[in-house]
């Protein structure tokens, strides 16, 4: 079983890759922008056939995967090159490889979530005896958590997310109660034991709602579990800004792959949500106005919108090469803090 969960995860991590790349090659065909190669995986080609303009080649490692346009990196006079397209059409091939992530993301969603006849909603159902702030004032059975701290709430998940990453214990709360928005400021929602606890687990002590979904519902929570999947980015990426997580807790391809090595091992459900989850974060990554990534690269095309001229091409291309190198470093870095992790554990 082991085996058959590495493979099945090893493929699911280069569907995505591959899909993202697809993305790009779509819209560059769409686009009359040349595709000189199109690579699934990387490393030595164990085969490769040309069609029309383009040589599809599959390669020995399954990480990795390219979509090559004509120009893309260097100057060339060929009129159906990267550079010569007009900067909405490099903005449609640019954004392209991060929209296929997103839609496969949603589509994986969607498929799990329709047969999901029930799902816990963010409405009190009941609070524990000894709940810190049961009062008018606070929170009472039947209020439906609209946002804490600022921070929407769709899922319950999102609840959870929110109480988890604070420091504190005290919590600005806008609820629905009676048809009527409040906003409850410093609601006390402590981690605690309660006294109907035999276990001693530490619990916040909100019980939600099981609701019954009609079919709509189903899609309106696969949009909110969508959605929910690239806010996660943000956060993380605030939590590296602000000191609250290091780079040594970042994951490269190995730590993503043995993720899903793990989560298969649970269940074919979970591991395709896993799969949804990072088919999306790999989208919001892509678009980061980061050098190298294609949020970088669509910067330049902003840029180049705004003065009504390119950048240098030369100087892009220092950029991109320079951002390339110091990501490559990071990805050795991550990497080897997640072999690592799976030697120690």
């Amino acid at each position: 079983m082991t085996v058959v969960t590495i493979v099945l995860a090893i493929l699911a991590f280069g569907f995505l890759i591959t899909a993202h790349e697809l993305g790009h090659f779509v819209a560059a065909r769409v686009s009359g922008v040349r595709v000189n190669e199109f690579w699934i995986g990387m490393g030595p080609a164990i085969f490769h056939h040309p069609m029309g303009e383009t040589e599809f080649k599959l390669c020995i490692f399954p990480f990795g995967g390219a979509c090559v346009m004509e120009g893309e990196d260097e100057e060339t006079s060929d009129p159906h090159c990267f550079t010569k397209a007009s900067p909405w059409r490099r903005m449609l091939i640019l954004v392209a490889g991060a929209a296929m992530n997103f839609v496969v993301g949603f589509l994986l969603v969607l498929l799990l979530s329709l047969p999901t006849k029930q799902a816990v909603i963010p409405v009190l159902a009941s609070l524990e005896p000894g709940f810190a702030s049961e009062s008018a004032e606070g929170l009472l059975p039947g209020d439906r958590i609209l946002s804490i701290d600022g921070y929407r709430v769709y899922q319950t998940s999102d609840v959870t997310l929110t109480l988890n990453l604070s420091t504190d214990d005290t919590y600005d709360v806008v609820v629905l109660r009676d048809g009527q928005k409040l906003q409850q400021e410093n609601v006390r929602i402590p981690l605690q034991h309660f006294e109907a606890d035999e276990e001693g687990v530490m619990r916040y002590g909100l019980n939600f709602t099981v609701k019954d979904l009609t079919i709509g519902e189903r899609l309106q929570q696969a949009v909110y579990t969508s959605y929910n999947y690239a806010r996660v980015v943000w956060v993380s990426l605030r939590e590296l800004v602000t000191g609250h997580v290091g780079v040594k807790d970042l994951s490269g391809p190995v730590g993503v792959t043995d993720v899903l090595v793990q989560t298969a091992r649970s269940s074919l459900v979970s591991f395709f949500m896993m799969v949804a989850f990072i088919s999306i974060n790999l989208g919001v990554m892509n678009l980061l106005p980061l050098p190298a990534l294609d949020g970088g690269r669509l910067l330049f095309v902003l840029i180049e919108l705004i003065l009504r001229r390119p950048v240098s091409r030369k100087y892009e291309a220092y950029i991109h090469g320079a951002g390339m190198a110091l990501l490559m470093v990071l990805m050795v870095y991550i990497t080897w803090q997640d072999i690592l992790r799976l030697v120690a554990g």
